[in-house]
């Protein structure tokens, strides 16, 4: 088996240098990262990598398969994602909030979404809530703006990625009005809790078959299954810890989606450092343990960050060069 296993926000933003990762004690992720044949990379969110895995083009036309994921039948419509989120002003600037930060029910969602296809009918466009964090939008005909995913948005300011390019003044357009929709229908909500008063338009394309390097995904994410189904590939859902999948013996280039870790965005570094810790326990240790045993072949882990990340490729027999010493995470920072 050659195994690999991705690691959203594994990686803090580098401006906060190693600050974030002292003191953290991580044996097994330490030793993989210093034994492996190791390859700094770019920043990278999860959609993004998932899409270049499965060589769809930078534009990310990933709504569709999202959708799919989320129970959804694309069909051979368009379709974009027009995700909830909370903008709020901050200086001269307004913020994102994504779904994470947001306290939205199912029929709150519905009830938006009521109001969002009362206003767009016109334009040929009809909106969906699959999920209360995760909204989508079937469109009359193709649509070609340049945007990022909403999780690239968390936390930043929302003017230098508006939608761009040839549709972007539409987009715009529409962007501006779903806002004017939303405020007309905001809620009472719980004390702190922040209302859904825009939506963040990002990812259209159309479904069509894909080629996938692995032969199953492991994992809960709805844009993981929906690449699956596309590309023939099994979808399993993520087991607690590695060992459990150690003992699967009908695949041979698994792909592990471990997205259990907090946004960096929101500056949680708690609730970051918990994780990374679970992170070690549930996986690392696992997966190092099978590399040992030779229940693994290889495993490459893939870790993620905002700024820069990592891929690290290990074998059983990379295990013996010790020479190569185990070094804390904050110097790969």
């Amino acid at each position: 088996m050659n195994c690999h296993l991705l690691v959203p926000n594994l990686f803090w933003p580098a401006a906060a240098g190693a600050e974030p990762y002292r003191d953290l004690k991580l044996p097994a992720l330490q030793a993989l990262l210093a034994r492996g044949q190791r390859t700094r990379t770019a920043g990278s969110s999860l959609e993004r990598w998932l899409a270049g895995a499965h060589g769809l083009p930078d534009t990310l036309p990933l709504a569709p398969f999202s959708l799919r994921g989320d129970g959804g039948e694309p069909g051979e419509y368009h379709w974009m994602h027009a995700d909830p989120v909370h903008l709020r002003v901050h200086g001269d600037r307004l913020v994102l909030a994504d779904a994470s930060r947001l306290s939205i029910t199912a029929e709150a969602s519905q009830e938006l979404v009521a109001a969002l296809n009362a206003h767009y009918a016109a334009e040929g466009m009809l909106f969906a809530a699959l999920s209360p964090q995760r909204w989508y939008v079937r469109l009359a005909a193709g649509a070609r703006p340049g945007t990022i995913p909403t999780s690239e948005m968390a936390g930043r300011s929302i003017e230098p990625f508006l939608p761009s390019g040839e549709d972007g003044a539409r987009w715009r357009r529409y962007f501006n009005e779903a806002q004017m929709v939303l405020h007309g229908h905001l809620r009472d909500e719980a004390p702190g809790a922040l209302p859904v008063n825009s939506v963040w338009f990002w990812g259209a394309g159309r479904a069509r078959p894909l080629t996938s390097p692995y032969d199953v995904l492991w994992g809960n994410h709805p844009l993981a299954a929906g690449l699956a189904m596309a590309s023939g590939a099994a979808m399993r859902p993520l087991p607690d810890a590695g060992a459990s999948l150690l003992q699967e013996t009908s695949f041979t280039n698994p792909l592990i989606v471990a997205d259990s870790l907090p946004a960096t965005a929101y500056g949680d570094l708690s609730g970051w450092r918990d994780g990374i810790v679970a992170l070690e326990r549930a996986w690392s240790a696992p997966l190092l343990a099978g590399l040992k045993s030779g229940a693994l072949e290889s495993l490459t882990l893939h870790g993620l960050g905002p700024d820069y990340g990592y891929s690290v490729t290990v074998t059983p027999r990379d295990l013996w060069r010790f020479w190569r010493r185990s070094r804390p995470l904050q110097v790969y920072a």
